[in-house]
């Protein structure tokens, strides 16, 4: 009989974590590859590439009426949104009714739902607050005891201090170079993640000890710092370091109790930040995340047709139509998808069949925009709505595609899934069949 521990790596594509492990900067992952039978599984996480929306597909089979990072609910007319000031909690009833989570009974670390686990440790992803819901301890009692023992608190010391004075040379090394890292994750989000990435690493060794399975974990470094500088600027490259390290400490901290997998939720791209918010024709609502959003009209409680769109706001169309920042603007009219493409076609991002069923499953969601844009994909950047120098959430480049590393000897097969949601059977399986 064993148990599961999950590592969730954000932000990390299969192409990237690839690249990595053949420039050497991840050395405990290629000892998992060359000397304890793993595997890269690419697998595509389906649209949007936004982590509420993978790992909701992840944890609970079912991520239907997630269409990105923030969204307007129609029926409680309140703005959804994920990360600082989440909202989610607002609207979460109507979630993930009749599903079978991935860490029932086990534990849930720094993820955007609880995932139905019995632990938490008081480390939530979905609000960037450190509170215990329900019966779980708080982060408090995880990070008292972390603390309190030197050894730890030398290294979260001195590796927050090596991060913040990379992170000052970064910035001023790439305005030296032409960059604009983004301000807003510089100042707050990096230095908060080495924080959480910390924590976390600790309470999952902790839920080892403790026995809890399945383990699932959230590891936002990666993720954090691209949006910062981009994911292919040196200091992306270098964060994946310190993801190494945690991933070879934990992998050292089991016992022969468990077995593990690492797996992301989705890639990152290279993005040039366009307000495209504050740039429509009328300042209708607009939702952004990264490269999609999501145009709202009308307050009603339904989506409107593309008809009845073009018969409000036929300028509003034409002026996206002629904006060479956005790649496709879709709509619907009645069961049918109006997809817009400016430039390129759907062939130009992926398979078109695959990717088209992917933007149709999208568009079916009534949480949409009444109009769903996505920003350009030119020459390996994508245009970004929100002030990124790295983002996700569109269909341009290595976003679509994430990764599982697992033992080869589990036959992990991920070559048909399409989506997020069709991981979460996979993993089910290999946690049964390890239990037996």
């Amino acid at each position: 009989m064993k148990k599961l521990v999950i590592l969730h790596i954000d932000g990390l594509s299969a192409a990237m974590l690839g690249q990595a492990v053949d420039a050497g900067r991840m050395p405990h992952v290629r000892r998992l590859l060359e000397g304890e039978g793993y595997e890269v599984h690419r697998y595509r996480c389906g649209v949007p590439s936004t982590t509420p929306f993978a790992q909701a597909g992840i944890l609970y089979g079912d991520n239907r009426e997630i269409p990105s990072f923030r969204w307007w609910d129609r029926e409680r007319q309140v703005l959804v949104k994920f990360g600082a000031g989440s909202t989610f909690r607002k609207v979460a009833d109507k979630y993930f009714n009749g599903c079978h989570p991935l860490t029932r009974g086990g534990a849930c670390i720094a993820a955007c739902y609880p995932g139905g686990a019995a632990e938490t440790f008081g480390i939530a992803y979905q609000d960037r607050s450190y509170v215990a819901p329900g019966g779980s301890r708080s982060a408090a009692a995880v990070l008292v005891p972390y603390l309190a023992n030197p050894i730890h608190l030398g290294d979260w010391v001195g590796q927050t201090l090596r991060v913040i004075g990379r992170t000052l040379r970064d910035v001023t090394t790439t305005r030296r170079e032409g960059g604009h890292p983004a301000p807003r994750y510089v100042a707050t989000d990096v230095a908060e993640e080495v924080f959480v990435h910390h924590l976390t690493r600790y309470a999952v060794e902790k839920a080892m000890r403790e026995g809890y399975s399945p383990i699932y974990a959230g590891f936002y470094a990666f993720d954090e710092t691209a949006h910062a500088f981009g994911p292919s600027d040196p200091a992306a490259r270098r964060i994946l370091e310190h993801v190494d390290h945690t991933i070879g400490r934990i992998a050292r901290a089991r016992d022969d109790r468990y077995e593990m997998v690492v797996l992301s939720d989705h890639g990152q791209v290279d993005s040039i930040p366009y307000r495209l918010g504050e740039l429509l024709p009328g300042r209708p609502r607009m939702t952004a995340s990264g490269g999609l959003g999501h145009i709202y009209l009308a307050d009603g409680g339904r989506r409107l047709s593309f008809s009845e769109v073009k018969a409000a706001r036929p300028d509003l169309l034409s002026w996206l139509q002629a904006r060479e920042e956005v790649a496709l603007v879709m709509a619907r009219e009645g069961s049918e998808d109006v997809l817009l493409f400016n430039g390129p076609g759907i062939s130009t991002y992926d398979d078109p069949d695959i990717l088209r069923d992917q933007l149709s499953r999208l568009n079916s969601f009534a949480n949409c925009g009444d109009l769903v844009v996505f920003g350009a994909f030119k020459d390996g950047k994508q245009t970004n709505f929100e002030e990124q120098a790295g983002g996700h959430g569109s269909i341009g480049g290595e976003q679509l595609h994430p990764f599982v590393l697992a033992k080869k000897e589990w036959g992990l097969n991920t070559s048909r899934v399409t989506g997020a949601h069709e991981l979460h059977p996979l993993l089910c399986d290999l946690r049964d069949a390890l239990a037996t």
